[in-house]
């Protein structure tokens, strides 16, 4: 089983002696982390340094956490980064004061950056569900896909290539968006 396949209990538990299990952890919970940190801090930079304290944390601690086996770290997780934000803001107000005695101002922050992040981070796990949704079609409704979507090929050119009628290459091509539509909304059409 690969590390990005592990379930949440066997992600804490390896991650001490297999520091690549927090891989699994990082994709599977960062966007919402940072996103909930965000909510209840106002802060995007803050929330993005918090979640990665929060991961840290999770390397130095995570295997003593024991979580149901199809439990979720989700839980403990979010009361480490809830610790942290609240320590980090009882920490700015004496930060703060001090920047303002010395004269010293603060680094700009790139928003766009920490949501681009989040953007691809979503789109990632997209990228698999329908990578999976592809493997799940019928091969010639597969390939019908493919070359139209991907590799934006006209349904003349597909029927060429194929040997079959446009109108059967439009099919397979409607039918293969058709399930994958259902597949990736869970089933409803």
């Amino acid at each position: 089983m690969g590390t990005r396949e592990l379930s949440d209990a066997e992600a804490l538990y390896r991650c001490r002696r297999d520091p690549e299990a927090i891989c699994s952890l990082y994709d599977r919970h960062l966007a919402r982390l940072v996103a909930a940190l965000a909510a209840v801090g106002g802060n995007s930079e803050v929330a993005f340094d918090i979640a990665q304290e929060t991961f840290a944390r999770v390397l130095e601690q995570g295997h003593r956490v024991r979580i149901p086996v199809d439990g979720s770290a989700w839980p403990w997780l979010w009361v480490v980064a809830r610790n942290l934000l609240r320590d980090a803001q009882r920490r700015e107000l004496v930060d703060a004061t001090a920047r303002r005695r010395l004269g010293i101002g603060t680094a700009a922050y790139d928003a766009d950056a920490v949501d681009e992040l989040i953007a691809r981070v979503d789109s990632e796990e997209l990228s698999e569900a329908l990578n999976r949704a592809l493997e799940e079609l019928p091969t010639e409704q597969r390939r019908a896909v493919l070359g139209r979507v991907t590799r934006g090929l006209g349904y003349d050119a597909l029927a060429e290539g194929t040997g079959i009628s446009e109108e059967a290459v439009r099919a397979r091509v409607s039918r293969g968006l058709r399930a994958l539509r259902i597949r990736l909304s869970g089933g409803r059409p």
